[in-house]
């Protein structure tokens, strides 16, 4: 089983390759660096130094693009955005929403060009992270691409039509994107995760051809559900990625952990050791310790994590 965590990362070289001695020391395969739009342009320390690093290492480097459009994940701040306000969202009033448009092309194209410059830096895949239905957009674009399918107008279509809509533009992302980076640098391998509650776009994401990771993050340890509710979930998955021919990867919470919680960790952990994925991840490095998503307790937290990375590799 190949296992990874994903990684906030440092600017600085000398704790970079800390970091990443310990991931090898832990039997890491994958590091999952979460970069930020900044990174590009203000911090580029570890989008320039974390590949060959981890390389050296024998670790995989993934690039997430953490928050870009002000979507996907946290770290949430698009300079992208700031120099293009034709990318944000629009309401269905007309007002301004701070979030991007992943429809929008000229979004898109900045994406794409994000995934050039990680590709030229010795990225080993790109991951692209819980895209979900953008529910409460009416820009043009969205408006442009609902005429285009539906020969209507998306302010006045019906409930059931408008979420019928925003799940194929998901659907429609996460194949432009794909398809751009094994079109254009078909040694990067393309992976995506989309969240258990948007398991009904499962089937047709894990049957796009420029795929080739899927993947779903349980991540109940803040809740009382039994951790074995976790197992259709998990064979669905797998069996969707089997089905399509994806390597099928699931996410281990070691993040906003609240205090009490920590041993949920290494009961979804060991769920997620015996339903045997191709890949186990956790998310995120040392309980993402620093930021407004760390645990209450990370260092108790990532103990636990860490307990199952190292079962996932066997003695």
């Amino acid at each position: 089983m190949r296992t990874g965590v994903s990684y906030m990362g440092q600017h600085d070289i000398r704790y970079i390759d800390q970091d990443l001695r310990e991931m090898k020391g832990l039997r890491l395969d994958d590091c999952f660096l979460a970069i930020q739009e900044n990174d590009f342009a203000y911090f580029p320390g570890k989008l320039e130094y974390t590949p060959k690093i981890a390389a050296d290492y024998g670790i995989r480097p993934i690039a997430i693009f953490w928050g870009a459009l002000n979507l996907f994940g946290g770290g949430r701040s698009s300079q992208f955005l700031l120099d293009n306000p034709d990318g944000f969202q629009v309401r269905k009033d007309g007002s301004h929403s701070p979030a991007g448009c992943y429809m929008n092309r000229s979004c898109q194209a900045r994406i794409e060009e994000m995934i050039d410059t990680i590709a030229a830096k010795g990225f080993s895949a790109y991951f692209i992270d819980e895209p979900t239905p953008l529910r409460d957009c009416y820009c043009p674009s969205c408006r442009a691409k609902y005429e285009e399918w539906y020969q209507g107008d998306l302010r006045s279509a019906s409930a059931e039509r408008q979420e019928e809509f925003r799940q194929r533009c998901v659907i429609e992302y996460v194949g432009v994107i794909s398809r751009y980076c094994k079109e254009n640098h078909p040694l990067v391998e393309t992976m995506c995760c989309l969240m258990p509650h948007d398991d009904g776009m499962w089937a047709s994401i894990s049957a796009i051809p420029y795929l080739d990771s899927f993947g779903t993050d349980i991540y109940w340890v803040n809740e009382d559900r039994p951790v074995e509710k976790m197992v259709p979930v998990v064979r669905a998955m797998g069996d969707m990625c089997r089905k399509h021919g994806k390597f099928h990867h699931e996410w281990l919470q070691c993040w906003d952990v609240r205090e009490g919680r920590e041993q949920r960790i290494l009961e979804q952990g060991e769920v997620l050791l015996r339903e045997k994925p191709d890949a186990l991840y956790a998310w995120a490095w040392k309980g993402q310790v620093g930021t407004s998503e760390s645990c209450a307790d990370p260092n108790k937290s990532w103990r636990y994590a860490e307990k199952i990375l190292v079962s996932a590799k066997g003695d």
